[in-house]
């Protein structure tokens, strides 16, 4: 049964308004956005950013305002807590994670660019 949350995961001013401006774009105002965490390689994460028209069975589904975003069940505990930012600097731009779940931050693209958090 997919689970409505508001806490796995908030969204700044800049992200929301960032990713409302990349929803429109793709014209996928109506879309979910997928957020998920995978390990890497060398045993670090790395944040999945991605598009999906309905939620799954297992999802959390968070309404942030104008986002509404799907975090598989996987991924919700390790995400809980976090909070997506946006960032424009002069050498690069993108969506910034902080995590508390994860000492070093993590990384996400997206937008242009990409960021990492701590």
């Amino acid at each position: 049964m997919v689970a409505e949350q508001q806490s796995v995961i908030e969204f700044t001013e800049a992200a929301t308004a960032k990713l409302v401006e990349v929803l429109k774009e793709q014209d996928a105002v109506d879309s979910y956005l997928r957020i998920a965490v995978t390990q890497n390689a060398n045993g670090g994460i790395e944040y999945v950013f991605g598009l999906e028209d309905e939620a799954g069975e297992t999802d959390s589904v968070i309404n942030s305002g104008a986002i509404k975003a799907l975090v598989d069940s996987d991924s919700s505990p390790l995400l809980s807590g976090s909070s997506i930012d946006y960032v424009e600097g002069f050498e690069r731009s993108g969506f910034v994670i902080s995590n508390p779940n994860f000492q070093g931050g993590g990384c996400a693209c997206g937008g242009g660019g990409c960021g990492c958090g701590g």
